[in-house]
This record gives C-alpha cells, structure tokens and sequence, in this order.
C-alpha cells in the first residue's frame, strides 16, 4: 500500500457513509449519490477497487486479483449501470471469444461464448459422454434461468407458487456441483471438464455450491468475459466517477476507526485523527469479522448474530505471480484466462493444496486484450493457485518456491517457454492477501462457496443494528466483480425502499429478459 494523508471529508454527517473502497462498497456509493443521498466513501488503500485495486511495476502494470467482470458490453446490466451514473465514458470494454481455457494432461479446450457453441466444443472434445456433458450444461442453464426470473425476496404466500415455476432451482438450490454430476455425467474425465471453474470458487465439485457456480457459469457462457482496457482498474475508476460526478466524496488512505453506536443505532464513523462523521445509514464493505470484532465491538453485536459468525468458514487464500514475459502469448496458446490441472482427480488436487501443494491454478494474460499494459514483445501473465493461510510453515520462506513451481507448471502444460522468457517474476502469498484486504486469513472469497454459505445464508443486507448495512462478497451475493457489483446494488435498492426504488431503472440484459437483479444471483 503506497502511504496517502488522509484527505478530510467536506461535511461533519452525511446520509450515507460506506466503509470500504471495494466494488460492493463504491458500487451502492455511486448508486446513492446518484438517487440524491449525500454521499462519503472511504478505503484505508491509496485507491479503490480492492482486489481490482491495479499496481505498477516498471513499465508493467498488473491486476492485484480481480481480471474480468461479465455483463459489460453495450445493452448488459454493468455497461447500463455506468451509463446511468455518468461514468460509461470511463470503461472501453474488450470481450472474451472463449469462455476460458482449460487444461488437462494430454488435453486442451478452449470453448467459445454462446450456449450452443460452447456447448458443442465439449460434445466434440469429450466423445465417451457427449451426452452427459450436455445434460450438465443443460441442466446448470436451466436452474441458471430459473434463478434469474425469480424475485430478490417472496413472501410465505409465493413460495409455494414459485415452488411449481421454477422446480430446477428449488430442486438444486442447496446442491453441491458434485451432486448435479453425479445426476448428468458418468464419465471421470468428462466430469472433471464440465466443473474445470471450480477454482473460481475455491472449493472441489464435492464441497461447491450449484448456486455459487451456475449463475457465474451461466453468464461466463451467455455473455463473455469483459477486460476493460487501460488495466481492470478502470471499472473501480467509473465507480468513484459516478460517486463524485453526483456530488459525492471518495477518499482513499481514509482508514476507519470505529463505528458509532448509540442505543443500538449506527450512529456514524470515526476516521483516522479521531475525525468523527454522523450518518444515519453506514454501510460496511470491509470484512465481515473486522467490521464486528473491531469496528463496532462485540458487545454492541446480538447474541445470535454473533453465534452465527463463528459458525461461518472462510475461503481459501492463494499465491499468486505477477510476471511479464518476451514469450508470444498467443502463438504458446494461451487464452485470456487458462485453468491448468495436473490431475484429472478435482478432489485430489485440493487436497494437495491443503496438504502444501501448488493446485487449483489459472493464469491470466490480460495483454491479450490490451498490450498497452507491458511494453512492445512483452506481455503480462498472472498466476494463481489456490493455498491455505496456515501452511505450518513462514510463508515468507515458501511463497517464492510456490511461485517458482507455479511457472514451472505452466512452462510444462500450458505455455511452453515461459520459465526462460521471464522479463519481471514477483511472487504475492496469502499473508500479502491479508494485509492487502484486510480479509481474515487472507480469505480471498470470503465465506466458502458451500451450500451452506451461499445466498440467503450468508450476511444479509441489513445488518443486526439500526442504520447498518452490508456490501461485498461477505453478504448474499457472494464473491466475484459482478456479484460484488450486484450487492452493491441491492443494498442501495433495499436502503432506498419502495418509493426510493422508483428513481432506479430496472438493468436488464439486452438479450435475457430477465432483471438480472434478482434470483439466484443473490439466492433468493
């Protein structure tokens, strides 16, 4: 983190102060400020976006986490969104042709965006189940679409009614991916393939949630991966523009040092210097635990609430390499985002990560999309393997081997060449992911992606006090940008209530017609 003096805030209360500079906190930001709120959003980093928060390095620049967003392009919910805020001059968004890469021992496949041609490339590459790889895709598209129609909340009364509408997502609402395989798919193999996004999630087949993978799946496959040129960064950019440009404030190198609370109401914020800020609404982007256990102080927190967040399970925390490479990119075959196993055993290979061992890895090559961000003949690469914060070990000891296995598996599998092409080799572990976020062990998805922790059931909107609110991956939506974003929507939507909801169109998909808003992206 580059040091900033903290800037002062113009006002002594708003309507809204958020916590947090992460997507799901500059999201609702932009959107309350654009709706008339008085507005403060403050990050304790030297910019926004968290984990989309980009980095120099040299002539390099690099994306600390977060590398694509979905639903960007002209027409799609995020690209609307920006618009609607002021900001869509901010972002130049690239598309994906592939959903992603992913590769195996001895195979290679690269589906295309679009359900049918996707589709299609796993009928031709996987010819000993063709027909289950279909039933998967089918079905996950199914409960994906279901999800999308239903509401963001129902009364007692319309459960029974939906129930009949939409019986794929009530059916697999608290399924694991595993168990829809097992339903679809015979073949080992094939299996692995259809689930190769799982280290997205950061849980094997057996322990992810169906409704933690298909909406992010289902719109991977329908709309493409967006980059947004100039570094991901620009999509934060756009957020803090639709702040200021509507009268609000963003600043960053902010920290904040309490919130207030009074008779259990949320009373405000403490910044750095013991500035004190009034705010009837405070809205908490941070980490869930460091907003209760530090912010506002157990003894300020319900029991039952605070039960509750001790029986949450945290993520995963990664590795990650930041390099830049002389190696064509795309002549070694390399696509905008590459998944590599060394196995064809899902399960095996995340015990191999708890056990200390490089696995559930992708690589990113954002120059792909846009080269201005290395040097002519050069191109970024970013490496990412899942990784457990307590090793047993010092990180500090481990995290280069880690990094050097990494590129080592990458060079043998994916893109040969690379280990010898390395102009700039930086190794991040998940002691970095901690200090960088501030996430508990380094969580870089929050709460785990389990059925047990997705939707409804994880943090909701509204918090246990009165006037507080929370965003990002820790509440209903979950991890990722676009769920992030989304939160961030629905906890402004919910803020503003019914008659406050009336000043925000409703983003829709050009081509779903369906108010991305609701359903499944929040678990409904």
């Amino acid at each position: 983190m580059i040091p900033v003096s903290p800037r002062e805030p113009r006002r002594d209360s708003y309507d809204v102060v958020v916590v947090g500079g992460g997507l799901g906190g500059i999201s609702a930001a932009a959107v309350l400020a654009r709706t008339g709120r008085s507005v403060l959003c403050v990050d304790r980093q030297d910019g926004a976006g968290g984990f989309a928060h980009a980095f120099q390095r040299g002539p390099y620049t690099f994306d600390p986490a977060v590398h694509v967003t979905v639903e960007a392009g002209p027409g799609l919910m995020v690209h609307n969104l920006l618009d609607w805020l002021g900001a869509g001059d901010v972002c130049t968004w690239v598309p994906s042709p592939n959903v992603y890469r992913t590769v195996f021992p001895d195979f290679d496949l690269a589906p295309p965006v679009g359900f049918e041609p996707f589709v299609a490339a796993h009928e031709e590459a996987l010819p000993q189940d063709a027909a289950g790889a279909r039933a998967f895709f089918e079905l996950q598209e199914r409960f994906f679409r279901d999800g999308l129609n239903m509401a963001m909340s129902m009364g007692l009364s319309e459960i029974g009614s939906a129930t009949e509408r939409f019986p794929t997502f009530f059916r697999y609402r608290n399924a694991t991916v595993g168990d829809v395989l097992d339903e679809t798919v015979t073949d080992p193999k094939v299996r692995a393939v259809c689930s190769s996004m799982w280290p997205y999630l950061a849980l094997p087949p057996s322990r992810l949630s169906m409704l933690a993978l298909s909406p992010f799946l289902g719109v991977l496959i329908n709309h493409a991966p967006w980059y947004s040129k100039g570094s991901f960064q620009r999509l934060p950019d756009a957020f803090v523009a639709g702040i200021e440009r509507n009268g609000g404030e963003f600043l960053p190198g902010t920290p904040v040092e309490s919130i207030s609370v009074e008779n259990g109401t949320v009373t405000g914020v403490v910044l750095a210097g013991d500035r004190r800020v009034g705010a009837g609404t405070v809205i908490s982007n941070a980490d869930a635990n460091h907003t209760f256990r530090d912010l506002i102080g157990m003894e300020h927190v319900p029991a039952s609430y605070a039960k509750r967040l001790e029986r949450y399970e945290l993520s995963l925390s990664a590795v990650v390499v930041y390099a830049a490479t002389s190696l064509d990119m795309a002549r070694a075959g390399a696509d905008f985002d590459n998944f590599l196993f060394l196995d064809w055993d899902h399960e095996q290979t995340y015990a191999g990560v708890l056990a200390g061992r490089p696995g559930g890895m992708w690589g990113s090559v954002p120059t792909l999309a846009d080269p201005s961000l290395a040097p002519d003949g050069e191109h970024i690469v970013i490496l990412t393997s899942l990784a457990p914060y307590d090793l047993g070990v010092p990180w500090e000891r481990e995290k280069q081997g880690w990094g050097e296995q990494m590129v080592a598996h990458f060079d043998e599998h994916a893109f040969p060449g690379l280990g010898d092409s390395l102009t700039h080799f930086e190794v991040a572990g998940p002691r970095e992911m901690r200090a960088y976020t501030g996430n508990t062990d380094g969580a870089i998805y929050a709460w785990a992606t389990t059925a047990k922790q997705m939707g409804s059931k994880r943090l909701r909107h509204k918090g246990p006090l009165d006037g507080l609110w929370l965003s990002g991956a820790w509440s209903e939506e979950g991890p990722g940008s676009f769920r992030t974003i989304l939160s961030g929507l629905n906890t402004a939507r919910m803020i503003l209530g019914p008659e406050g909801m009336g000043e925000l169109p409703l983003f829709r998909s050009e081509d779903l017609p369906q108010d991305v808003v609701g359903g499944a992206q929040s678990g409904a």
